[in-house]
């Protein structure tokens, strides 16, 4: 109740409370005002919060589910078991949805000094959805788990199958540039280059790729004497010339080791499923179960 409207109805009191100890009447007020607290109760009632809030919702129903296995085959099944239960005992909707988490793992080595870049990605690339539907059966009830009961199973596509290569023989331009996108070779070049010296630069832009003539290259490094060391270091000028010819580099030669005659990359990429059994009561209130992780190969 507002304060107003309370401070209104005691000031009302008062008065008829002073009226009759002076012993006075009014005839005509006292209706008048026990119509206006009349009218002002009802609007109390309707504004009161605490009533809104308090009023009983309708329950979701109550499920357990188990996976027995979690690891499968895609193109496969997965069989679960599942007990479900509502108040009202009536079913509209059973289900199994999951979502598809992908994750990529890259190691790609430069041969020539041995430098390794990892990566590890993992990204949901479908939202949860539901993957297929149950009929509820009356019969599938339970005396003695006091739960209706299904065991069944759900399908696994067979694209989410995984893959894996390691060192290949042989370099599939078209596979490689879908394996291991721009952005990834690019990030590899990146965190080469800072791993790269004269030598480095040398063999793979003078030596066995013909990008930078010899004489050239030389322009680009200063030669430090330190008693009996020499180090060649790069000029700050040449670092953008330097990043500009290592790009101009098939990624094929970067990664190519000539003693094992094979290209040193290795690439995974596998699939996981957080699936949930859902239930949707007569009340039309949707419950999820916990989340089981399926690993797919």
């Amino acid at each position: 109740m507002g304060t107003p409207e309370l401070k209104r109805k005691e000031d009302i009191m008062k008065k008829m409370k002073m009226d009759s100890i002076n012993g006075r009447r009014h005839p005509g007020i006292v209706p008048a005002l026990f119509a206006t607290l009349l009218f002002l109760l009802p609007a109390c009632e309707i504004n009161d919060p605490v009533g809104d809030i308090s009023r009983p919702g309708h329950i979701a129903a109550s499920i357990y589910w188990d996976v027995p296995s979690t690891n499968v085959n895609a193109g496969n099944e997965v069989p679960f078991y599942a007990e479900y239960w509502s108040t009202d005992q009536t079913f509209t909707s059973l289900g199994v949805w999951y979502d598809v988490v992908r994750k990529l793992k890259y190691t790609i080595t430069y041969p020539g000094n041995g430098f390794a870049f990892f990566l590890d990605s993992t990204e949901l690339v479908r939202e949860s959805q539901e993957i297929t539907t149950f009929k509820h059966s009356e019969g599938s009830f339970d005396a003695e788990k006091k739960a209706f009961v299904i065991e069944d199973k759900f399908p696994v596509s067979y694209t989410l199958s995984s893959l894996e290569v390691k060192n290949p023989l042989v370099y599939d331009q078209a596979q490689y540039d879908n394996l291991i996108p721009a952005a990834i070779r690019e990030r590899f070049i990146k965190s080469l280059f800072s791993q790269l010296g004269y030598a480095d630069f040398k063999t793979l832009l003078v030596t066995q790729n013909p990008v930078v003539p010899a004489d050239t290259l030389e322009t680009w490094f200063d030669t430090v004497t330190e008693g009996d060391v020499i180090t060649r270091t790069v000029r700050q000028d040449a670092i953008p010339l330097l990043n500009e010819k290592i790009r101009q580099i098939p990624f094929s030669a970067l990664i190519y080791n000539k003693n094992r005659q094979y290209y040193a990359v290795e690439f995974t990429r596998s699939y996981e499923l957080n699936a949930r059994f859902r239930v949707v009561n007569g009340k039309q209130v949707e419950n999820f179960s916990d989340s089981k992780k399926i690993t797919v190969f």
